[in-house]
C-alpha cells in the first residue's frame, strides 16, 4: 500500500512537472489542454515506472541501509531537481531550439537537463525510504 502512495505521489509531481513545462513551451489553446494531460500522464508514468526500476539497487543490503539514514537527503534531492527547473536560465541551462514546422525559435530549458532533472525530482518520491 505504501508503496502504492509513493508511485501516486510521484506520478502527481511528475504530472504537475509536465503540465507547467507544456504551459510555458508549447501551450497553443484549446487543442493543448484537450491533449496535453494524457501525454502528461504517460510520460509521468513511464518515469514512475523507470524511477521504480532503478529503485531496484535500492534493496542491495548495504545501499539500504545508506538510503535509509539519508533523512532529509531524499527531500533535497527532489527539491533541488525543481529549483534546478526553476533557475535554469540563471544557471546556463538554456537552449535555443527551432520548431521544424514554423521555423520559429523557442529559448526554452536544454533538454537532457530537463529530462534529468525530471527524473531526479521523481525518483526520490517513489523510492521514499521506510523506516526500519
Amino acid at each position: 500500500m505504501k508503496t502504492l502512495i509513493r508511485c501516486f505521489c510521484g506520478f502527481a509531481l511528475g504530472w504537475f512537472l509536465y503540465m507547467v513545462a507544456m504551459v510555458l513551451t508549447v501551450y497553443d489553446g484549446l487543442l493543448s489542454l484537450i491533449f496535453q494531460p494524457f501525454m502528461g500522464a504517460l510520460f509521468s508514468g513511464v518515469f514512475v515506472g523507470l524511477a521504480m526500476l532503478a529503485g531496484l539497487i535500492l534493496r542491495v543490503p548495504r545501499i539500504k541501509d545508506i538510503w535509509r539514514g539519508a533523512g532529509w537527503l531524499v527531500l533535497v534531492i527532489t527539491a533541488t531537481s525543481l529549483a534546478v527547473m526553476i533557475f535554469h536560465a540563471q544557471l546556463g541551462l538554456q537552449e535555443e531550439l527551432v520548431n521544424p514546422e514554423t521555423k520559429q525559435k523557442i529559448v526554452t530549458m536544454s533538454p537532457l537537463a530537463g529530462v534529468i532533472c525530471y527524473f531526479f525530482a521523481i525518483f526520490p518520491i517513489v523510492n521514499f525510504p521506510e523506516k526500519k
